[in-house]
């Protein structure tokens, strides 16, 4: 593995963390969560809410869809 892209994505990953942390602390402490997990086509979504649920939800079935386009395309 090229060590630039790994440093790369780890920075990113930081970034990313850094970015949650200071947006929990203006919003007072509150924080909301959710994932996705994909089986084969179907996703499954969860969150702490109904509106980060529903979120959630959109953004498994856009990762369903664009899996489902990419198997076509390299066919």
């Amino acid at each position: 593995m090229d060590a630039r892209i790994f440093a790369l994505g780890l920075l990113l990953v930081l970034a990313g963390m850094f970015l949650m942390t200071v947006g929990m602390l203006r919003a007072g402490g509150r924080a909301e969560g959710g994932g996705v997990i994909l089986i084969g086509p179907f996703p499954i979504a969860f969150g702490t809410s109904e509106g980060i649920a529903k979120l959630m939800l959109a953004v498994g079935i856009a990762l369903a869809v664009f899996f489902i386009l990419l198997g076509f395309l390299f066919r």
